[in-house]
């Protein structure tokens, strides 16, 4: 066993200087071998540095504070259909909540309401009611319309311009509408909650640290990941095939070589080149 184990590192250690004479003599493509990947790997790492990770601190919560009545004061509000149960509303809403009232206007359908819309100034808002319990509002484009906001932290790292939740909020678009609910709640119950409507309270939710992955800079990372270390397949792919067309492998078997040292020495010779890369 001793003796089978000596030939075995004799013929490793030949091999293993076979190769490195083969590397020897054909510097330019083992050069090519080497230098291929780290060109890519540089221009990977650059790309990588080019587009770094946003990385966004510990928000804490902020109050936005109660409902704001006075940002209706300047709205004129338009409605339809004008039926005695809307008027009914709407007078609630206009002089209830407001000591000089705001201005509505009657509208037959919502065609005239949309039409009117169009040569309305800025402040101009509307009110759809479906029927004496339900009702749509009207706000202009820049007021998003949505009970559900889930922002990236990039577009609301400002509370003052730019986060979407609170152009909401003082929009007026949440006073308004409990305004008139408030206003139908009492006609129906003949009991007033405006003064718990009122008390209405906003709060942008706080966020904990957060690190924030753009996923097309990365998409693209990882295709070139796969580009820069092509070239060591196919070096390899042209070593293994060229030594299957000259049948080394059966020639040195002929001669006395073991699988094992044969296997010792591709398994080497490849981790080689992987640490080399």
């Amino acid at each position: 066993l001793k003796t089978a184990l000596v030939f075995v590192w004799r013929q490793t250690r030949a091999l293993l200087f076979k190769n490195c004479l083969v590397k020897c003599r054909t510097k330019k493509s083992s050069v090519q071998e080497v230098l291929f990947p780290l060109f890519f790997l540089f221009w990977l790492i650059l790309m990588s540095m080019m587009h770094p990770h946003k990385k966004y601190g510990e928000v804490p919560n902020t109050d936005l504070g109660t409902l704001d009545t006075s940002l209706l004061v300047n709205l004129i509000v338009g409605y339809t259909p004008p039926t005695t149960m809307t008027r009914e509303i709407m007078k609630k809403v206009a002089f209830d909540n407001f000591e000089d009232g705001i201005i509505t206007e009657e509208y037959l359908s919502e065609e005239e309401l949309q039409e009117a819309s169009a040569f309305k100034p800025s402040n101009f808002v509307g009110v759809v009611f479906n029927d004496a319990m339900s009702y749509q509002l009207r706000f202009p484009d820049s007021v998003t319309m949505s009970s559900l906001y889930m922002e990236s932290r990039a577009s609301c790292s400002s509370l003052v311009k730019g986060c979407e939740s609170v152009t909401y909020w003082h929009s007026g678009f949440t006073a308004l509408q409990a305004c008139i609910d408030a206003a139908i709640i009492q006609l129906k119950t003949n009991r007033s909650v405006w003064e718990q409507l009122e008390l209405t309270r906003a709060v942008v939710m706080g966020e904990a640290e957060v690190m924030e992955i753009d996923s097309f800079p990365r998409a693209i990372i990882l295709i070139y990941l796969v580009i820069a270390f092509s070239p060591f397949g196919y070096y390899l792919a042209s070593h293994i095939v060229a030594e299957k067309e000259r049948k080394l492998k059966e020639f040195m078997k002929i001669l006395g070589l073991h699988d094992t040292a044969f296997w010792y020495v591709s398994i080497w010779y490849n981790l080689i080149i992987l640490e080399k890369m």
